[in-house]
């Protein structure tokens, strides 16, 4: 009887031992969830959370789990290991034309509990770069009191993120058209990899010395000069005396031993000065080309030499022999760009290929914009404006959509970016 009840007794906690086992290694018990919210960045809307791929990494053996929003921007994690976990969202939106990004790190999941987490996620465009805002150069309507001496360029930070003007290049490309030369110097060279310029300056700078902020801008003035002051037809004049960077060549041309133009050619003491790179010997002046200009910007790791100046040679509109000194930007280097021509006749003396500027632009659609006091500017990307909370400039390569002739030029507009 007391052996039958030992063996009972035996029997039935080698039961009881192997349920607490089971119980144990029930690896349900190991498991937990996360239920994951994103929202976006305060200032961004028209912005959809429905769809996107959340990634969850344990960090202790760094396996990875995938979920999808729902039309709420939910994004569920069930049945998870527990540990710590860091929660990772990358993903291009509108076939790339943005991206959605956010992250999470050492989120706990413990046994058995849901562990709820919001994640804030922004939308930025990691292609978006400086873009030319506006382009006044036909000259002022202020009945030749300015002249020509108000030109200006605007650049804007087009992105999400600071950007350094620091070193920039402007290129202004060689023009032609029929008045001038019998043929474009695209029908003779491959413009698809170079285009050629016969004026570069550039933004000086230590590297990270004029920070631009996202939605914002800066001019380049040819004069940093205000044109109101002492002008009888204010109204129509420009005030340039607030331009970041203004170009002044006489000095730089009189140690070369160059004939300069002191009489267009302004210096403010107050406002930087342009570093002149390269001007073809037919100028005395640093001016864009009124009869419509082809402006690229541009950076390079390496300094410009001879190397890089191209002798061109062509047959001018007499038929005789001309040529002109030009350098030769490579195209992959180019930023942006803008081909202006003087009416809408001459698409076929485009000095820059599709990749930069997919076709042409003018003040006037018949010409003669001359002292008009006319100018180029951008137009705003309404869409891309409300979804991101600050301006965002259309930029679609094409400058005949991207930019809206403007009857007053407009710097620093839009809400004084």
């Amino acid at each position: 009887m007391k052996k039958l009840f030992t063996l009972t007794l035996i029997a039935a906690l080698s039961l009881s031992i192997l349920g607490s086992c089971d119980k144990e290694e029930n690896p349900e018990d190991f498991l937990g969830s996360i239920t994951i919210q994103l929202q976006l960045k305060t200032g961004l809307s028209n912005i959809s959370l429905e769809g996107i791929g959340v990634l969850a990494v344990n960090v202790q053996d760094n396996t990875e789990r995938t979920a999808i929003t729902n039309a709420l921007g939910i994004a569920e994690f069930s049945a998870l290991p527990a540990g710590t976990y860091n929660i990772n969202i990358s993903q291009e939106m509108e076939d790339g034309e943005y991206s959605v990004t956010g992250a999470q790190s050492n989120v706990v999941v413990n046994m058995k509990e849901n562990t709820p987490v919001t994640v804030t996620v922004d939308a930025v465009n990691p292609e978006a770069n400086f873009v030319i805002k506006e382009v006044y150069y036909p000259g002022a309507a202020d009945s030749y009191v300015s002249l020509f001496k108000d030109q200006f360029i605007e650049i804007f930070n087009n992105s999400s993120e600071v950007l350094y003007a620091d070193s920039l290049y402007i290129g202004h490309l060689f023009l032609e058209r029929p008045q001038t030369s019998q043929a474009p110097l695209a029908t003779s060279h491959d413009i698809t990899k170079h285009v050629y310029a016969e004026i570069i300056e550039q933004v000086p700078g230590t590297g990270k010395q004029y920070p631009i902020q996202p939605g914002k801008s800066f001019v380049i003035a040819l004069n940093a000069i205000n044109f109101k002051e002492g002008n009888p037809q204010a109204e129509k004049a420009v005030d340039n005396s607030t331009a970041e960077f203004e170009r002044y060549s006489v000095t730089w041309l009189e140690n070369q031993g160059r004939t300069a133009n002191s009489y267009f050619d302004l210096d403010n003491p107050d406002v930087p000065n342009m570093t002149n790179i390269y001007l073809a010997e037919k100028h005395s002046i640093i001016i864009m080309e009124i009869n419509g200009p082809g402006i690229v910007i541009f950076r390079r790791n390496t300094p410009f030499d001879a190397s890089d100046v191209y002798n061109y040679q062509y047959t001018n509109q007499s038929g005789n022999p001309a040529e002109i000194n030009l350098v030769k930007i490579a195209v992959e280097n180019v930023i942006d760009g803008i081909e202006i021509m003087e009416n809408s006749t001459l698409g076929d003396w485009k000095r820059m290929p599709a990749a930069i500027d997919g076709s042409f632009t003018y003040l006037k659609a018949d010409g003669g914009a001359f002292y008009s006091g006319m100018s180029l500017r951008r137009k705003i990307n309404q869409t891309a404006t409300s979804r991101f909370g600050r301006v965002v400039l259309q930029d679609t390569n094409n400058s005949s959509s991207d930019f809206e002739s403007i009857n007053t030029p407009d710097p620093k507009g839009y809400d004084n970016m």
